[in-house]
């Protein structure tokens, strides 16, 4: 066992500052805290062999070092674990392994099960202390590739509750890999503490599936049948969600007081990517949603007190929580801001023309056929529109635009028996996603969720891409990282007050001294069935650019492009010659940047 410096920790490569932090606030926390660490290299298991990870922790834990001991595995090896791994209370556990390359070799390194029976796997991680874990792949299955419910388990704390930390997960660049429904109903992360607080950075959860009709595999989620408890902040950065049947979900009269999202890919995910509207603090932006909500909405549920709900998100009235909470609905914070959503073709089909479908049709029962849920139903709307609610904002919304993946991760024909099933028959079948590519730990993953759609790749904050930069876009990424802290005060200023210290597409972006502002107002009429007018302002002399995108990113007419004195504009379009669907029009200036929504309908 070797000692280090914390601050100069590396494990063959340096942990990170972010990372460091989450270790010393832990430390902060101890009654002796050391600048000396002890990082400890962990032998990969040779199969059908395990248990070297069980023994290195189990051994430190002993001596009472288990909090000032970093474990560092290694790339392109395996882990496989006999028994549950308990964190005492009090204590906290780091795993750790160099950031995973373009190749087999540098693949992170794979966690998993043992095949043995008569083994108690309920919980991977059984955390009553603290947990931080970097460039792992958690392996929710065996080593014959059997999927096995468990859980990581954040256990509640006494002694953190009442000294103000909190439980603290810390977790950057870890595959959540074909996690089910774990036993107690909750996600690939249950939540069973009363202050947890958790970052997720960089990290991808794939496959959270389960072939159950009734259960749903999700990334973090409280237990199914308990109350009491609360997470007082999460926090996703540049993750990806795909293949889930839920991604966050609060039950039980459990909920969270913060919940951000920046940079997030969400696709195909069964019921509402977040199962509830009890929201005090919400920040969603700069991620793209496509093939949320794939159950849809059954028409003939509303007459039964079942609501239209969201693609995105949902927002309930405080009133209508049923329980008790310290907030109402006028100190709520909830910024929904650069995203877009969007369902693929052959799932609207899907939902139409699936056998159950057709039977309904056929028995004059049409609402009983699933149809799809919207960006955004009308009650979340209603917030997001009223002047009554100043902090909930609404901006740079993009609604029906195909990004067109490069190499989705969609198990086409599992997944529309799973979508029939549940609709009808009430039958079992896995859907996931080319699980043999874990087993079989393939690197890199044969999945590819970047996009070609010329208008999302710019249609971030700063010009950055929607979705999740690390894992499809990692040139981009870097790039991202240069401007991330001023990204994030601008988000969190934004939320806290309410208003945009930067330039939000859509809205005014600066006026001069005459009160002409940069702005580009919706097109009349729309729809359209030929000509439409289009007007906007510049408040200073610019090169201007007023093109058309249809809904793949495609130019398909330059309205304009050129140098404009300031002023006001007005632009008479003859859409005459397009097929008919939806465009976005965009302006561009030196100084700002504004899109909108057009429908052709002849």
């Amino acid at each position: 066992m070797q000692k280090i410096n914390a601050k100069y920790f590396v494990c063959k490569r340096q942990i990170g500052v972010v990372g460091l932090f989450f270790v010393i606030i832990i430390l902060c926390y101890s009654k002796a805290v050391s600048a000396q660490y002890d990082s400890l290299n962990v032998r990969s298991d040779v199969y059908p062999n395990g248990g070297n990870l069980n023994h290195a922790i189990d051994s430190v834990s002993q001596t009472g070092r288990l909090s000032k001991t970093i474990f560092c595995l290694q790339p392109n090896s395996i882990y496989i674990l006999t028994a549950t791994i308990h964190i005492p209370q009090g204590e906290h556990l780091t795993i750790v392994a160099p950031p995973p390359g373009n190749t087999p070799e540098t693949s992170p390194p794979q966690i998993l099960w043992t095949a043995s029976p008569h083994i108690d796997k309920r919980y991977i991680f059984n955390c009553f202390g603290d947990i931080s874990l970097k460039n792992i792949w958690l392996y929710y299955a065996d080593t014959n590739g059997k999927q096995i419910h468990s859980t990581l388990q954040i256990q509640d704390d006494s002694v953190a509750n009442k000294n103000g930390k909190g439980e603290i997960g810390y977790f950057e660049g870890i595959i959540f890999d074909y996690s089910g429904c774990p036993e107690n109903g909750s996600g690939a992360v249950g939540i069973a503490a009363k202050h947890f607080r958790g970052s997720f950075k960089n990290c991808y959860f794939r496959n959270c599936v389960d072939s159950h009709l009734t259960y749903f595999g999700r990334a973090i989620s409280f237990p199914y049948d308990e109350q009491g408890w609360h997470i007082d902040s999460l926090y996703f950065e540049n993750c990806t969600f795909a293949n889930l049947g839920y991604v966050y979900l609060q039950q039980k009269g459990n909920y969270a007081d913060q919940v951000l999202f920046n940079h997030c890919t969400f696709f195909n995910i069964i019921m509402p990517s977040l199962g509830s509207g009890w929201w005090y603090e919400l920040s969603i932006t700069n991620s793209i949603w496509v093939n949320t909500a794939m159950y849809g909405d059954i028409p003939y549920l509303h007459d039964f007190g079942f609501e239209t709900q969201s693609g995105t998100i949902q927002i309930d009235r405080v009133a209508h929580f049923g329980f008790d909470v310290p907030f109402n609905d006028h100190d709520r914070r909830i910024l929904f801001a650069y995203n877009a959503y969007f369902m693929e073709p052959w799932l609207i089909d899907w939902m139409s023309s699936n056998p159950y479908s057709t039977s309904c049709r056929q028995r004059n029962q049409p609402l009983l056929i699933p149809v799809p849920q919207p960006m955004l139903n009308d009650k979340s709307r209603a917030f997001f529109e009223s002047p009554e609610f100043p902090l909930i904002n609404r901006v740079c919304v993009y609604e029906e635009i195909d990004p067109c993946f490069k190499n989705p991760p969609t198990n086409f024909e599992a997944l529309k028996t799973f979508l029939y099933f549940k609709w009808s028959s009430e039958q079992d079948t896995n859907w996931a996603y080319n699980p043999a590519a874990s087993t079989q730990r393939l690197w890199p993953l044969p999945e590819d969720l970047s996009y070609t759609n010329q208008f999302i790749l710019t249609a971030g904050m700063g010009g950055f891409p929607l979705g999740d930069l690390y894992h499809w876009f990692p040139e981009e990424y870097y790039n991202w990282k240069g401007q991330q802290t001023n990204e994030n005060e601008r988000i969190s200023t934004w939320l806290t007050t309410g208003h945009d210290t930067g330039t939000a597409r859509n809205e005014s972006t600066g006026c001069n001294n005459s009160g002409l502002c940069f702005f580009l107002q919706q097109n009349y009429p729309n729809p359209l069935n030929a000509t439409t007018q289009i007007t906007y302002s510049i408040p200073k002399n610019d090169h201007v650019s007023l093109r058309l995108y249809n809904v793949r990113g495609e130019e398909v007419a330059k309205l304009f492009d050129g140098f404009q004195m300031a002023g006001r504009y007005k632009i008479i379009f003859d859409a005459s010659f397009l097929a008919n669907g939806i465009y976005v029009y965009q302006l561009r200036t030196n100084h700002g940047l504004a899109s909108r929504r057009l429908v052709l309908l002849k």
